[in-house]
């Protein structure tokens, strides 16, 4: 109960039902668009590539408690890589499971926990990775920084032209 109520356990908290969102939101569009006519697999990406900018914020904002812009290469890249990779895996597992299920009355469950277990393989590494390298409480970005000097009533530090002459 001590770690729970750290800094780390109420971040990984934080993680745990940020994470229990994005899955239950991407089922649910999973489960949506698969009384469409597009394939499983193509269900599959639409569906994560939907539902990673909400993930993206609330891992950024919520748990991590940062602000400002995203840093497109220190930020937004690895995270989109890790939401890749995760898309990866589940695609493999939904495309075959697509295919062993097909007709089946329960291939739409399958297809979903398909999607679930692909993602539930890196679920451990990307908590690990943006708390320590990409968001944890050591990692500032210049945005954070300019935000705490506003915090407490500082200009941000402007750098200084060379003056000719001197």
């Amino acid at each position: 109960m001590t770690r729970a109520r750290s800094d780390v356990g109420r971040r990984a908290l934080r993680y745990s039902a940020t994470s229990m969102i994005g899955v239950v939101s991407t089922q649910i569009v999973i489960q949506l668009l698969l009384f469409t006519t597009l394939e499983p697999h193509v269900v599959n990406f639409v569906a994560t590539s939907m539902m990673s900018v909400p993930a993206f914020l609330l891992n950024k904002h919520w748990v991590w408690g940062k602000s400002g812009k995203a840093h497109l290469r220190k930020e937004v890249l690895p995270f989109w890589l890790f939401t890749a990779a995760g898309w990866g895996l589940s695609t493999i597992t939904v495309y075959f499971v697509a295919d062993w299920t097909e007709g089946e009355g329960y291939q739409r469950v399958a297809v979903g926990l398909a999607s679930i277990a692909g993602f539930a393989v890196l679920w451990v590494l990307k908590y690990l990775f943006l708390d320590r390298i990409m968001f944890g409480p050591h990692h500032h970005t210049p945005y954070d920084e300019d935000l705490e000097l506003e915090e407490v009533g500082a200009a941000a530090p402007v750098a200084e032209t060379p003056v000719a002459g001197r």
